[in-house]
Formats: structure tokens, C-alpha cells, sequence
């Protein structure tokens, strides 16, 4: 896939309505995603949250701890977990095409994701309140994918006192009102001690573009 390719699938993952339509367009990405799209944009923003997360939450995981990685896609920052920490890793995605392409990523001999669950982020989530013990999402709150009202389901699944790292298209952020659901989270008592840092999606990214950055929202659950 040539960099013109690259675009034109981006164009399309922004432009998608509704999971049918994800679905559709993840199937065909799922095979050339990496080498394609990640390599032609120098796409590093799996690296940046997973950067943020250890930052502000890695070692209170804990001994038998699982985190779980958001839309996690090919599984690029299941990888970047595994290789700063131990404990287990879970992933959630609504393709089953890329969570095939995530389920043979290893680190030293060892499949990286201890469990893949395929799943609607709009819609609820057959997993249990509380489950897990630090949440990560890259690329997934962004144009055609996730809104603001999915945050209500990733904090339910996360225990009292786990640390987040959701990365959020900039231009998404402001378009959908982000911040209204950060507010509305914090003031319920739902997240704690709230901050945003801001990433580059890819290599030499232009920080003035929304499109090129993100909002790392970093919370603990409440």
C-alpha cells in the first residue's frame, strides 16, 4: 500500500456511520493496516498514550492485575504494554479481522493479550463493573468511531482507583464536546484527578492540526 492508499483508507475510516460500516472497512484494512497505513504515516500514537499510561498508572496495576486495551485494533499498543510491564492484557475491538491480526502479536514467545473480545463500543459491554485494573485506548475516540457517550461504559469496567489513558482525536475532542463528558464524569465522582496531555499521532506531526494530535485524557475511576 502506497501512501496515497494510505490516505484514502484514513478518508474512509473518518467518513464511516454507524459499526456495520466499521466493520466493513476494518475487514479489508485488517491485513495491510500495519504495513501499509502505520508505516507510510510513521503513525507512533500507540507508543505516546501507552507513554502517558506508565506514566501516570503502571505500577499501580498491582500482582494480578489486568488492563484493558480499548479498541485495541492490531494490537500495536497491546505491544507497547507488554513491553513495559507484566501483568495481563485484555483487548476489545469491533473487527474480528483485526483482532485476529492482534491475537498473533507476541513478546519473548508469548502472545501478548491474555483474552480478545470483539464488541460494540456503542452499545453495552458484556463485561462485568469493575473487571479491570487500568484501561488504555489509541485511535478509537476519533472521527466515525466513538463519540463522548462511550466513556460511560470504558470507566464502568474499570475498578475504584484504576488509572485511564484515553487518546482522543483533538478535532473530535472540540467537534462531539468531549470536555462536557469529562465534566459531567468528574462532577458524579465517576473519574478522579482529570488531566489531558497532548500527543503527536505520527513522526514530526503538526501540532497546530487537530487531526495530527490528541488529548490524552488521564484519570483514576472514581
Amino acid at each position: 500500500m502506497n501512501a496515497d492508499d494510505s490516505d484514502e483508507m484514513l478518508a474512509a475510516a473518518y467518513a464511516l456511520e454507524g459499526p456495520d460500516a466499521n466493520r466493513s472497512l476494518y475487514a479489508r484494512w485488517a491485513d495491510t493496516y500495519e504495513s501499509g497505513f502505520v508505516v507510510d504515516s510513521r503513525y507512533v500514537y500507540h507508543e505516546q498514550v501507552v507513554a502517558v499510561f506508565a506514566d501516570a498508572g503502571l505500577t499501580d496495576v498491582g500482582a494480578g492485575g489486568v488492563v484493558v486495551d480499548v479498541g485495541c485494533g492490531t494490537g500495536l499498543a497491546g505491544v507497547a504494554l507488554r513491553r513495559a510491564s507484566t501483568f495481563g492484557i485484555d483487548g476489545i475491538d469491533i473487527s474480528p479481522e483485526m483482532l485476529h491480526r492482534a491475537s498473533l502479536k507476541q513478546h519473548e514467545g508469548t502472545a501478548v493479550y491474555r483474552s480478545l473480545i470483539a464488541a460494540d463500543l456503542t452499545a453495552p459491554l458484556a463485561i462485568g463493573t469493575g473487571t479491570y485494573a487500568g484501561v488504555v485506548s489509541v485511535g478509537t475516540f476519533t472521527h466515525g468511531h466513538v463519540g463522548p457517550a462511550s466513556l460511560d461504559e470504558v470507566v464502568r469496567i474499570v475498578r475504584p482507583g484504576g488509572w485511564a489513558a484515553i487518546g482522543i482525536n483533538a478535532a473530535h475532542f472540540a467537534a462531539v464536546d468531549f470536555a462536557e463528558a469529562f465534566e459531567r464524569l468528574t462532577l458524579s465522582g465517576r473519574i478522579v484527578d482529570l488531566g489531558l496531555t497532548d500527543v503527536p499521532i505520527y513522526v514530526g506531526a503538526d501540532m497546530s492540526d487537530p487531526d495530527q494530535f490528541a488529548h490524552v485524557a488521564v484519570f483514576r475511576v472514581g
